[in-house]
């Protein structure tokens, strides 16, 4: 999976100037504008004329960057003092100190990358001091700690797209009771892909089956229900579970009313998550893209007409 950005910081050129439609971009040049000689004026500078500013923005020493969470709803505007290098630097917010959706996934990722990291160099360590009885016993443990992990990637990253999803569909003010009705609601269902699905087409009328393949649909499907087993039952094999269909799945790693999982499963399984995430962060970068620039003026227009009182500028400097 590559690391693909959902950009929080943007800088307001010619090119995102362009991207709002007709009938907010006229307001929106205007109020950009107007928090531009604001700004200037404060500093006693001369700003430049408001043809001149919206030519060749990305020339002009003082830049405007917007700031656009998904998270927590921080909309704000930035002052750029220097080089455009300058706002590489700035990929997370300063409110809720989140970066995009994606990368959060791709963090989420990677903590497991790291874990099977360790994991399997203690385990070629201890092949040189164990049996090989004793280290199916010690893997036991690694292998099931490392689905459980999954599901957990499962399980966040799944609901912080929803909870960003739902931002953009509906365009609502972020407010902290709003999100905690959604965690209330929704508890931990969003490791079950099944009960994840009901959610994401009851309030966005999207379909995760349609997203990814059926062979994924279905080994997601089999990875909470082996979780459940190891952590509601310590790992052993009820009657509940055999009347599963993971069960007749899995029948070749169950020993007794144990499961040993192997390194090949587990992989398998880590594989069927990228392809979730992967295909759910298109999704959504496609759908912020699309209605980033209707986000920002409808933020703008409908709750902070931009007056001298209300102006606070921060700005990077070089």
């Amino acid at each position: 999976m590559s690391k693909n950005h959902t950009e929080i910081y943007h800088l307001i050129d010619n090119s995102f100037i362009s991207g709002f439609s007709e009938s907010h971009i006229e307001y929106m040049k205007s109020y950009y504008y107007s928090f531009y000689s604001n700004y200037c004026i404060n500093k006693n500078k001369s700003p430049l004329c408001k043809e001149k500013f919206f030519t060749n923005m990305r020339r002009h020493k003082v830049k405007l960057v917007q700031i656009c969470c998904p998270y927590c709803g921080n909309m704000n505007i930035w002052i750029l003092e220097g080089t455009i290098s300058l706002g590489d630097s700035l990929n997370y917010c300063t409110s809720c100190g989140k970066k995009s959706a994606s990368d959060n996934a791709f963090f989420q990722i990677s903590r497991l990358i790291r874990i099977r990291h360790f994991h399997q160099s203690g385990l070629e360590k201890l092949k040189e001091l164990s049996s090989e009885k004793d280290l199916k016993l010690l893997s036991y443990d690694i292998y099931q700690l490392e689905l459980i992990e999954i599901t957990s990637i499962i399980e966040v990253s799944l609901r912080e797209f929803f909870v960003c999803l739902v931002y953009l569909t509906f365009q609502n003010t972020k407010n902290k009771y709003f999100d905690s009705i959604i965690k209330k609601s929704t508890g931990n269902d969003f490791m079950n892909i099944g009960k994840a699905n009901n959610h994401y087409k009851k309030a966005l009328d999207i379909d995760l089956r349609n997203l990814i393949s059926c062979d994924c649909w279905n080994n997601l499907l089999d990875i909470v229900e082996i979780r459940n087993t190891i952590v509601h039952n310590n790992g052993m094999i009820d009657k509940k579970f055999r009347n599963t269909q993971t069960y007749t799945k899995i029948a070749s790693m169950i020993e007794g009313n144990l499961i040993f999982l192997t390194p090949q499963i587990i992989q398998s399984y880590f594989n069927y998550v990228l392809e979730l995430i992967t295909s759910v962060t298109k999704y959504y970068n496609s759908l912020y893209e699309n209605t980033l620039h209707s986000l920002i003026a409808n933020f703008y227009f409908n709750s902070h007409p931009l007056n001298s009182d209300n102006c606070t500028w921060h700005h990077w400097k070089i």
